[in-house]
Order: C-alpha cells, then structure tokens, then sequence
C-alpha cells in the first residue's frame, strides 16, 4: 500500500473524503474476508474525537501490516493473500 493510499484511507475513514456507497459496499465486503483471515490482527486503541475518549477495536493484516478499513476503502488495493 502507497503513503498516498494509507492516507486517502484514512481521510475515508473519518469521512474527510466522501466515500461513495458502492466503495462502502465494498469495503463491507472486503472486511468481512479480513475478520476471517487467519492473518488478521487485533489490536484496541484509544480514539480520541470530538472531545471523547473511546477504545475502538483496530484491525491489521500480518502480511502486509496495513490497518484493514484503510485498505478496504481504497478501490485499488488489494489483499496480499488473495482473498479480495
């Protein structure tokens, strides 16, 4: 995954950068194999937003160490293993 992706995926994922329904259509579907993959994995963290502090569960793939939902809101990634 590029540095430009990375951040195109975050700036979806905060809703900085419209997403359209057909690429959250996708990335849901994307998600969905990445929850099943053996190579996900499972973090929390601390989201802090909008004066709030909230622990929010983070995924990231083993394989290529990229944060799942970044990488499944950008139409032109793909995952290393195959799977999507």
């Amino acid at each position: 995954m590029s540095i430009k992706n990375i951040f195109i995926g975050w700036l979806k994922k905060y809703g900085w950068l419209p997403t359209s329904i057909a690429e959250a259509k996708l990335s849901e579907l994307r998600l969905k194999q990445c929850k099943r993959c053996e190579f996900v994995k499972t973090s929390k963290a601390l989201q802090l937003l909008n004066g709030t502090a909230n622990y929010v569960e983070n995924l990231s793939c083993k394989k290529c160490g990229c944060p799942c939902e970044q990488k499944t809101l950008v139409v032109s990634e793909h995952c290393p293993e195959g799977k999507w």
